[in-house]
């Protein structure tokens, strides 16, 4: 693009000020010496991390991963950290089997179970609320602690199954996560899909039986197509591992469609023996008196009412959750455990704990237990519970993730859509309609081909806000200005981007001195270029272009927080749109005001009274309507659409939804998945679909 620029100025120039045409090529060229530079510094770059250690990079991962997933399990178990010892058992299959699997296993053995296994396939089934997720997450970490590990040994990662549109190729979907998941610790696109496409990473895949509801017919099963996938998926030895979490129903339904993983090893978790359950409410609860009624009702009568109710390891933390919660003022017990034993029925105990473990959950919070009443708590966690149930049959959406830069058709998509393309409108309408009345038909050819481009811009503008698919949030790691090395790195780039627009300034500032006087030119060809260096030089550093030091990775490896997409997304744009007002105010105001001053039409339509204050003053306010439009409607389009969508859906959700869903996530209330919140169990989701009000 500068390239072309540079050859119409020096095309123009020497045609009207008979400029030799040695000087005209060199104004054509000048503007290619940085994007040459780049392009070189760009293949260095790229050769430089094709050539990086790939051990670095797993370590790098496999400190993340174990970070991340320390802290969700935690949350999983609760407080006190008390977890069953659950016990699991082989089912065979009729064939393709994986040898070394014994026929029984415990939760503590989970890690060497699965070592022996060949190949290292393995599939957990379960029950709702049997703690298939909890064994996973088990596994995941002893196969990152246990003594035997290796930096070179590939690192597991969990992946929610419910997020993959199976038309993409299994590979290509797990690159493309593992990016999403860990690109806040500086894993790029690049580095992910080397990772990948490497076999260094063991996709822990969670939730197979939530990829289709119950009406979706058996053609069409999202769940089916992917266990062709994972079938087909092989490294250079063979099979590829793989660790696959399905409910017992919705496997065997699979099953019965001889659609099942191959050479693999199936285990299916054992309910909550009496005994288990009464060890782990006497663990849980800091006064066992109270619990006794109930502890003595299930060693008395296993096979009974109570006894089927809390025979999962989910129901017996929703009974200790709900039945310890006190009075904050007083701290007396809110309520008795025996009230369970006058319960009818399995379903009565359920809809009865789980009406009492939200506002406990939320009581229980660490921190601001107050900051949610637990009636608001209800009311909004039921709205995304709707939402997520109106997902369709035949709709690649998951109907468990909450990802916020998705959640805008809740509030219904014409309405923000229409919003959003009014927003446009009234965006772009104060700064085109006072320069688009002035033209008219016998306008000069200059006047009407800018009177051209704003229209083409505002049109461009309008049509982004009103398309009902939106680019994935743009991956710039706001988070490396924490680090003093990538600050260090980013004053490099910026240093660099400064000289690339120092030359395009240079080679702009001689054509168009040849026009108002030399030292004006440069002048206005230097501030332009410096901010557009400035432009660019944040682009790369923050895009993830440098090469990122493994100890500083090391150092900071938080849990993926679902939020830092669209935040950044929205920093990116508003960065961008303020830098670019900064570029056009004061070049565009020094152009436009010393060609006032001289008499020259600089093609605004209606001319230019002159005055470089006027000329900064006309291009600040031009230059912030284009700069906000640029930057929310052409830069940050998931970021400004989650923005709209608050507008559009006040009242029934809290308008810093984010930090909300994360307050539920660190109260228990919710998951982390990836980039996504998910409610902690599908039993909760679906309770609060059937039951939107407390």
């Amino acid at each position: 693009m500068l390239q072309a620029v540079g050859v119409v100025l020096a095309l123009w120039l020497s045609k009207h000020f008979q400029v030799a045409r040695l000087a005209a090529t060199l104004v054509a060229l000048t503007p290619t010496i940085p994007g040459a530079y780049l392009a070189w510094a760009a293949y260095r770059d790229d050769s430089r991390e094709a050539a990086a250690d790939t051990d670095a990079k797993v370590k790098t991962l496999a400190a993340v991963v174990a970070a991340a997933e320390t802290r969700q399990r935690a949350q999983l178990i609760g407080p006190g950290a008390h977890r069953i010892d659950v016990t699991f058992h082989q089912r065979t299959e009729p064939a393709n089997n994986a040898t070394g699997a014994a026929a029984h296993g415990r939760l503590t053995d989970i890690v060497s179970y699965y070592q022996d296994l060949r190949p290292a396939r393995l599939v957990i089934t379960g029950e709702p609320g049997a703690g298939k997720t909890l064994l996973a997450l088990d596994l995941i970490l002893g196969l990152l602690t246990h003594p035997g590990r290796t930096d070179t040994d590939p690192v597991p990662v969990r992946f929610s199954l419910a997020s993959w549109d199976t038309d993409h190729p299994l590979q290509q979907w797990l690159a493309h996560q593992v990016h999403q998941q860990f690109r806040d610790q500086g894993i790029t696109l690049a580095d992910a899909t080397t990772l990948v496409d490497g076999y260094h990473v063991l996709p822990v895949l969670d939730g197979l039986d939530e990829m289709d509801t119950d009406a979706t017919a058996a053609g069409r099963r999202r769940a089916a197509r992917a266990l062709v996938e994972l079938n087909a998926y092989q490294d250079p030895t063979g099979i590829a591992p793989i660790v696959l979490t399905c409910r017992t129903t919705q496997y065997e339904d699979l099953a019965g469609l001889d659609l099942r993983m191959r050479e693999a090893a199936r285990i299916q978790l054992d309910n909550v023996s009496p005994g288990q359950a009464a060890a782990y409410l006497t663990a849980r609860s800091t006064s066992p008196d109270r619990w006794r009624p109930v502890i003595d009702t299930l060693t008395t009568a296993p096979g009974g009412t109570l006894a089927r109710s809390l025979a999962t390891p989910w129901r017996l933390n929703l009974a200790a959750t709900a039945y310890e919660e006190r009075h904050p003022d007083t701290l007396a017990y809110l309520r008795e455990p025996g009230h369970l034993l006058t319960l009818a029925s399995p379903s009565a105990v359920r809809d009865h704990l789980l009406a009492r473990y939200l506002p406990a959950a939320a009581h229980q919070h660490p921190t601001r237990p107050n900051h949610y009443r637990p009636d608001q708590t209800h009311h909004w966690l039921a709205a995304l519970a709707a939402h997520l149930a109106t997902t369709t049959p035949a709709s690649t959406t998951s109907s468990t993730d909450i990802v916020l830069h998705q959640l805008w058709p809740m509030a219904g998509p014409r309405r923000v859509r229409t919003t959003d393309t009014l927003l446009a409108t009234l965006l772009t309408l104060p700064f085109t309609t006072p320069l688009l009345s002035r033209v008219s038909i016998g306008s000069p050819p200059r006047q009407l081909l800018v009177a051209s481009v704003i229209v083409l811009l505002a049109l461009g503008t309008i049509w982004q806000a009103s398309r009902p698919l939106l680019p994935e949030p743009q991956t710039f790691q706001l988070q490396r200005l924490r680090s003093p090395t990538h600050r260090r790195q980013l004053v490099r780039t910026l240093a660099v981007g400064v000289a690339g627009g120092l030359a395009v300034g240079l080679g702009l500032g001689l054509a168009f001195g040849v026009a108002v006087g030399l030292a004006v030119g440069l002048a206005v060809g230097l501030v332009f270029g410096v901010a557009v260096g400035l432009v660019l030089g944040l682009v790369l550093g923050l895009a993830g272009g440098l090469a990122v030091g493994l100890s500083e990775r090391l150092k900071d490896a938080p849990p993926t927080d679902p939020r830092h997409p669209v935040r950044d997304d929205l920093a990116v744009g508003l960065a961008f749109g303020l830098v670019f007002v900064l570029a056009v105010g004061l070049a565009g105001g020094l152009a436009i005001g010393v060609a006032g001053r001289l008499g020259l039409s600089v093609g605004i339509p209606g001319g230019i009274p002159g005055g470089v204050v006027f000329g900064l003053v006309f291009a600040l306010v031009g230059g912030l309507a284009i700069g906000l439009a640029l930057g929310l409607y052409w830069v940050a389009g998931a970021g400004r659409r989650y923005l709209v969508f608050l507008l559009c859906i006040r009242g029934r959700l809290p308008w810093p939804l984010g930090t909300f869903l994360h307050w539920s996530y660190e109260a228990g209330l919710l998951r982390i998945s990836g980039v996504a919140y998910q409610f902690r169990h599908r039993e909760l989701q679906d309770w609060l679909t059937a039951h939107p009000t407390p």
